[in-house]
């Protein structure tokens, strides 16, 4: 009778191939993967040191060249991790791209997360803005306090904290308000038709001339912009120390200043003004059927309530003879 005569390697009914292999690995085997582990983690260590070292002396300290010090490290180990597995007979194909697809469906998942990641990575190499700025983000004034990998937080002009995530910080323009030691603000000063344009002009300079927050370097200017609705506007440009409480106190002291000047030249601040008018003249026959004379009545002017005989333009009542 004949018998077939089965290997003792698979005499084991549904032992699956990684299993078998796994048994055939000797200690040496082992051992060696062990080495790689721990060669390829003080790598890592050194790795992660020497990047952030460097990555503080190219785009400073803070969260960037921490985390690119961290990516540097995980890949390291990584990589050692591959080789140990490769040491110990595991398919690295099938993982790889088990790992690649898992990686993909995770980066959809954490799109807006990794986005912010690598707005951090773009904000902090750039550095548009360094902490203890002041700047406008996404229409949100404040200090810059920190950088993180997903937001920057100011703290507001009125103590608050608010926090910018980063993509949005890149999206929208970034306005750096302490760049430079000084900025220049405007004032918009309106007087009366009436006025005197020159002497106006200097009075402003002279009012300007006696503010300390000021700058007389660049000097301050009073421009005549445009003819108002009410009033010939004058546009005064001084320059100011950068940050924004310095810009407060400098504005106030050119008001005051401007204010006060104006009022002791006895130059009007004009004002929108409204005239309102009853539909009818104050006089309640205007023409004058036996002369064929015509009076016409200016509002405003004294003088014209008495009889219009009496009455010139200077009375309130303009005589005109028809034909």
């Amino acid at each position: 009778m004949f018998m077939a005569t089965v290997h003792p390697t698979y005499q084991a009914v549904g032992r699956a191939p990684q299993q078998i292999e796994l048994e055939s690995l000797t200690s040496a085997d082992w051992i060696r993967a062990g080495v790689v582990m721990v060669v390829s983690v003080i790598a890592a260590i050194v790795a992660n040191r020497a990047a952030r070292s460097v990555g503080e002396r190219t785009i400073g300290p803070g969260a960037a060249s921490l985390l690119i010090a961290r990516l540097v490290g995980y890949l390291i180990v990584l990589v050692g991790l591959i080789y140990a597995l490769g040491g110990l007979g595991v398919r690295i194909g099938p993982l790889l791209g088990a790992l690649g697809l898992g990686g993909l469906v995770l980066a959809f998942a954490l799109q807006g997360v990794v986005e912010n990641f690598f707005g951090g990575l773009i904000l902090q190499s750039r550095r548009p803005f360094k902490v203890g700025d002041t700047v406008v983000l996404a229409e949100q004034t404040g200090v810059v306090k920190d950088v993180d990998s997903r937001t920057v937080v100011l703290r507001g002009l009125d103590g608050s904290w608010i926090r910018v995530p980063n993509a949005q910080v890149l999206k929208d323009p970034i306005v750096t308000l302490t760049q430079e030691p000084y900025r220049r603000s405007s004032l918009t000063v309106g007087v009366a038709y009436a006025s005197d344009l020159q002497r106006c002009t200097e009075v402003l300079l002279e009012a300007l001339g006696r503010v300390a927050r000021i700058r007389s370097d660049p000097p301050p200017l009073a421009i005549v912009r445009e003819f108002g609705s009410s009033s010939i506007d004058f546009e005064v440009q001084y320059w100011h120390a950068s940050d924004v409480p310095g810009e407060l106190a400098a504005t106030h002291d050119v008001v005051l200043a401007v204010h006060q000047a104006l009022a002791a030249a006895g130059i009007t601040i004009a004002f929108p003004q409204m005239t309102v008018w009853s539909g009818r003249d104050v006089h309640d026959e205007p023409y004058d059927e036996t002369d064929s004379v015509v009076y016409t009545h200016h509002p405003g002017v004294a003088g014209a309530d008495g009889d219009h005989d009496d009455q010139d333009s200077s009375g309130g009542w303009r005589r005109w003879r028809r034909g």
